[in-house]
C-alpha cells in the first residue's frame, strides 16, 4: 500500500515501498534498530522521513506483558495526522506528504511516513525559557500565557476526541518563530509533533490522560530547568483545559489532578532515583485547599 498527497505526486514518482525505501538523507534520529528518521530535499523543497523496519516479536511480547498496545510501524501515525485535520479536533501538526506499507507479518512490516519539513519553528521546551530573558518582560509574560493557552487548547481537543499522545511533553510542541522579534499574540502558531504513539478510541482512558498531563507538566517543572512556572501558569493551563473556573474543576476531577501529581513523582522517581521536591504551591493548588 502506497499513497502520495495529490500535490506531490510529480515530487515522488516512486510507485514501490523498496523505492521509497532507497531515498536516503541526513538522519536526524536513529535511536532503535527498528526506526530512523531523516532530513532530504526534492526539487529545492525539505521533508523529512520516518522509516519503519520492523519492531520483532521481542518488542511485541513486552509491550503486551505491560499491557501497551505495540506500535508496530508508520500507519499509526499517518492516521493521527488524519484525525488531526478532523475540523471538530483542528490540532496542527506536519502536513502528510507520502505513506506506505508492505507485510502482513505484525513482527517484520515494514512502513513509512513523509511529512513536509516545517521549517521556523523551535520546541517550546527550549523556546520559552528564552522567551523568560526577553528584555520586555510584559511584552514576554502576556506572550507566554497566549502560549500555555494554546497548549491547553490542544489538549482539550485531544482528550475531547478520544486521543492521547502518549509523549505529551513541551519538547513535541514547535512554535513558529520570525526570523526577529517575537510571535505576535494573536497569530501563535504551535504545531504538535511526534504522533506515532497517538492512541485513538471513542472516549480517552482516564490512565492515559493523566499520563499526558502529568508528561506535560514534568517537562515543564524538570526537563525545561529554565522555565519558571508559576502557580498562575498551572491555574490559567486547568482554566483551559477545563473550560471550567480552576476552583470549580479542581473541585469536580480532584482525583484526576491527584492521581497527575503522583504520575509526576513517579515519573521523577524513575528517572532520577530520588523523589523530588515540588514547588509548595503545587500541592497546595492541586488538593484545592484555598
Amino acid at each position: 500500500m502506497i499513497g502520495v498527497r495529490e500535490d506531490l505526486k510529480s515530487l515522488f514518482p516512486e510507485t514501490s515501498l523498496d523505492a521509497f525505501f532507497r531515498i536516503d538523507g541526513e538522519t536526524v534520529k536513529h535511536v532503535v534498530a527498528s526506526r530512523r528518521i531523516f532530513r532530504f530535499e526534492r526539487d529545492g523543497r525539505h521533508f523529512y522521513m520516518k522509516a519503519h523496519y520492523g519492531v520483532g516479536w521481542g518488542e511485541i511480547v513486552k509491550n503486551l506483558l505491560q499491557f501497551k498496545m505495540p506500535v508496530l510501524g508508520a500507519e499509526n501515525e499517518w492516521l493521527a495526522i488524519r484525525a488531526f485535520a478532523d475540523p471538530a479536533v483542528n490540532i496542527a501538526t506536519t502536513p502528510l506528504a507520502a505513506w506506505g506499507k508492505q507485510g502482513w507479518n505484525p513482527a517484520a512490516q515494514r512502513s513509512f511516513i513523509i511529512t513536509d519539513a516545517i521549517e521556523n519553528t523551535e520546541d517550546l521546551e527550549h523556546w520559552l525559557p528564552k522567551l523568560q530573558q526577553h528584555p520586555d518582560q510584559k511584552q514576554a509574560l502576556r506572550l507566554k500565557r497566549a502560549v500555555l493557552a494554546q497548549v491547553a487548547g490542544v489538549a482539550k481537543r485531544l482528550h475531547g476526541n478520544g486521543m492521547n499522545h502518549r509523549d505529551f511533553y513541551l519538547c513535541h510542541f514547535r512554535i513558529a518563530v520570525p526570523e526577529q522579534g517575537l510571535p505576535e499574540r494573536d497569530k501563535i502558531q504551535l504545531y504538535l509533533m511526534d504522533l506515532h504513539r497517538v492512541q485513538r478510541r471513542s472516549t480517552a482512558p482516564h490512565r492515559w490522560v493523566v499520563k499526558d498531563i502529568a508528561g506535560l507538566f514534568f517537562s515543564a517543572l524538570y526537563d525545561s530547568r529554565e522555565l519558571s512556572l508559576t502557580r498562575g501558569d498551572i491555574l490559567r493551563f486547568i482554566e483551559g483545559y477545563t473550560g471550567q473556573p480552576w476552583r470549580q474543576a479542581l473541585q469536580a476531577k480532584q482525583d484526576f489532578w491527584q492521581d497527575v501529581i503522583k504520575r509526576v513523582l513517579r515519573t521523577y522517581k524513575h528517572d532520577h532515583g530520588s523523589k523530588p521536591v515540588l514547588p509548595n504551591w503545587i500541592e497546595h493548588t492541586m488538593s484545592n485547599k484555598d
